[in-house]
This record gives structure tokens, C-alpha cells and sequence, in this order.
């Protein structure tokens, strides 16, 4: 089989690896496979491809500076909760043609994973008229869905019109949202393209979606490497990393701990509630907090607890030994599609403590792979920490092998790509 696989990210780090994981692992499946990114890098392997070439990434980074020094660049005042991104949905980037030509395949599928400044969704209906290719767009957040942001918290709109935008700080009905989700359900509604979503919490809001609620829409669960993210020896690997192996550790962690959808304040809130409860106990002088993330200075003198700080990681073993080294992991996300944070921690047999949200419907299951507290409810997530830390060693290692069974039933690779196989399969014969 032909498989394109359209990104807008270099496949080398942060979002992107979601793209090169599925390049690899279709490849081992023996299907020849693409993969089309919008910027340049000398390192790519065989068969990925740059829209840019050297030259014009050169141009590029330097007219992007020269806008930056003489701060050229005017931009619509957002929300950052919103993550309010998509403010010209009408802008062509590349032709389809010219793409088509650059990958050098006739694909039988097409997979759409991060659209943002590389195509629109005229370019996927005229992919799939080219073609006559299947579109399956990989829904990672709510961008798919909307007139603009990747995040839609209370608001509505994108079941209806948009328009009126909290995320641009709108009150106009007939304001940019609305014309971009106008614009994206007159060619989604006349293109043959599937939704598949990452969770049950994107799957629930998809099929209330006005641009999708008549189209196929499937769930995968995004995957992580078991070879990678699997249980180790927590004593041996806290001694390497200068943890007490007798500490009871609670890890946490974002890309930015300030962003408000991460749910820091409720974090703490339960931390003080946990401190509170266990004061005077032996559990109490054990617990250690382990973070990870950017922009955490200050944080020390918020948290009630000892903490170490593990600074920025990478994407694979990296995190991993953060998961690895932890007793659970605790997602306070209060708007979120995932996190990935949550996969990889079940992989690693590591128990979760979250909020209902996200895949945390999908993964967390209270009493079986960790707790799963009410959104927003920083006493049912204190509540969550102390059942889990007051687990004896037995019923403890009993939650860690559900979590890395669970994990290898819903998320490995092979799991990943013989489900994406078997909604390509279906939607031939629909």
C-alpha cells in the first residue's frame, strides 16, 4: 500500500516524533510510505522530504529574524488558553500538485497529522479529487474542529458556527473562527475523509462537531515505544539518578508548568491537602516531588513537599526514567486531549492520578491503573494520591502490572498500526 503521511513539524523532536513513529512503523509493515514535512533538515532519512529546500529555509530564517528585530510582524491578540493558531484557514501554503510531484508517490492513503502553515482543508479535498485517496486527518488536539484553536475549554462553537471566539477575544458572530470553520466544512463536507481520534474525550467531542459529525469518525490510541517505556528496577535506577530509593515519589511535569490547562493550581492545592493529611505520619517524611519541565523557577517556594528537579527532558529515555523512577504519575490537566504523559506512564507500569480528561477515561481506571478524580476537584486528586501511596508493596506491583499490561493492549506501535490497517481496510469496503 501507498501511504502519504502529511506534517507540518520536523519528525527530529517534540510533536513531530508522533509523525516519524507512525513513518516507522507502517515501514515495518512492509507498506512503501512517505512522509512530507514543511521544513528543512540535512538529517532526514530516506523518504522523508522537506517542502523547503536548503535554500529556502535559509530565506526563510532570515526574513523570520529580520521581522523579529524590527518587530514587523502583526499578530491578532489571542488567549493563550485557547492556543488560537489557525488565523488564516483560506492561506495556501504549497499546491497539492507541487507536493505530489516532491514526494514522488501516487499514495492509495493519505494520513493528515499537524496541518498548522503547511495545508488546509481545500488542499485535502483536492488530494483526495487528484487521487482519489483516502484522508484520514490524526486528531491531536481540537484543531480539526474548530475555526482556529486547539483548545475549546467551555466554549461551543465549533458545534455550531463558530464566530463570537473567546480565544481572539471576539464579539463579532461573523469574526475570523467563523469564517475558517465555514470555509473547512465546505470542502471537509465534499471530501472522502475520516476522523480518527486520541482518546475517548476527542472521540465524544468529534462526534459533536458540526464538521464532523457526519463523517467516520474511529479512535487509536497514540503509541508508545515498549522498549523504551517499560518497568525497571526503580531501587537500581533511583541510586544512578541520586533519589532516595526509599522516598515514596510522585512525579509531574509540562513543557511549561505556568500554562493554565495544565492545572497547577489545583496541583498544589492537593499537595497541601495531601501534606495535611498525612502530617505527623511516616508516610509524610517520604514523599518527594519530581518535576520535569521549562519555566519552573519559583515553583520551589509553592510546593508543601521536598522536591528535585529534573529539568527539561527528552521525548524518549529521557522521560522514561522519570516514569521509571517514580512510585505514580500525577496529570492535574484540566483542558486537555492527552497527554501523551499519561500513555507513557502506563507503559511504564507507573500508576496515574488525574483528572477526568483527556485519554485519562481511556487509561485510568481507579483501583486498576491508578485514580481518576473529579474534573477540577483538588480533594478527589489528594484523595487519589493517598490510595495510591498507601498501597503496600504487594497490592502495589499488582497496579504496576495492570498499567503495563493495559498499556500493551491500547498502546504499543503493533496495536497502533493494526488498528489504523483495519479502519483503511473498512473504509474500502463502506
Amino acid at each position: 500500500m501507498e501511504i502519504l503521511i502529511l506534517n507540518c513539524n520536523t519528525p527530529l523532536r517534540a510533536s513531530g516524533i508522533v509523525a516519524l513513529d507512525l513513518f516507522n512503523e507502517f515501514k515495518k509493515k512492509g507498506h512503501n510510505v512517505r512522509l512530507m514535512v514543511n521544513k528543512y533538515d540535512s538529517s532526514y532519512p530516506e523518504d522523508i522530504i522537506s517542502m523547503e529546500t536548503w535554500l529556502l529555509a535559509k530565506k526563510n530564517d532570515l526574513k523570520e529574524r529580520i521581522y523579529r528585530r524590527l518587530k514587523l510582524r502583526k499578530s491578532r491578540p489571542t488567549d493563550i488558553n485557547y492556543h488560537y493558531q489557525e488565523v488564516r484557514e483560506q492561506k495556501s501554503f504549497y499546491s497539492v500538485r507541487k507536493i505530489l510531484r516532491r514526494s514522488g508517490s501516487r499514495p492509495d492513503v493519505i494520513f493528515v497529522l499537524f496541518a498548522k502553515n503547511f495545508i488546509n482543508s481545500k488542499d485535502m479535498y483536492e488530494f483526495n479529487k487528484l487521487t482519489h485517496a483516502k484522508i484520514f486527518w490524526l486528531m491531536y488536539d481540537m484543531a480539526p474542529l474548530t475555526g482556529g484553536c486547539h483548545y475549546a475549554w467551555d466554549c461551543k462553537g465549533y458545534q455550531n458556527s463558530c464566530g463570537n471566539c473567546p480565544g481572539i477575544y471576539s464579539n463579532d458572530p461573523l469574526d475570523i473562527s467563523h469564517k475558517n470553520i465555514l470555509y473547512k466544512k465546505k470542502y471537509i463536507d465534499n471530501t472522502d475523509i475520516h476522523l480518527i481520534a486520541a482518546s475517548e474525550w476527542q472521540f465524544r467531542q468529534a462526534k459533536t462537531s458540526t464538521l464532523f459529525k457526519n463523517k467516520p469518525i474511529e479512535k487509536v490510541l497514540l503509541s508508545v515505544d515498549p522498549n523504551i517505556f517499560k518497568p525497571v528496577d526503580k531501587k537500581e535506577l533511583r541510586l544512578k539518578m541520586g533519589i532516595d530509593p526509599d522516598k515514596k515519589v510522585i512525579f509531574f511535569g509540562a513543557v511549561y508548568l505556568h500554562i493554565q490547562r495544565k492545572g497547577m493550581s489545583y496541583l498544589l492545592e492537593s499537595f497541601n491537602i495531601l501534606k495535611e493529611r498525612l502530617a505527623g505520619t511516616e508516610l509524610g517524611s517520604k514523599i518527594l516531588l519530581l518535576i520535569a519541565g521549562r519555566e519552573i523557577e519559583g515553583l520551589d517556594e509553592l510546593l508543601p513537599l521536598d522536591a528535585q528537579y529534573l529539568g527539561f527532558l527528552d521525548n524518549t529515555y529521557g522521560i522514561a526514567s522519570a516514569f521509571q523512577v517514580a512510585d505514580l504519575f500525577i496529570c492535574p490537566s484540566i483542558e486537555d486531549s492527552g497527554p501523551q504523559m499519561i500513555n507513557m506512564s502506563i507503559m511504564c507500569g507507573t500508576p496515574v492520578v488525574s483528572f477526568e480528561m483527556g485519554v485519562s477515561p481511556d487509561l485510568v481506571i481507579s483501583g486498576q491503573t491508578g485514580y481518576m478524580a473529579k474534573l477540577k476537584d483538588s480533594v478527589d486528586l489528594a484523595q487519589g494520591l493517598y490510595n495510591v501511596l498507601s498501597l503496600n508493596n504487594i497490592e502495589y506491583q499488582k497496579l504496576s502490572d495492570n498499567c503495563r499490561e493495559l498499556g500493551l493492549k491500547l498502546c504499543s506501535p503493533d496495536v497502533q498500526i493494526e488498528n489504523l490497517e483495519k479502519i483503511i481496510e473498512k473504509s474500502r469496503l463502506n
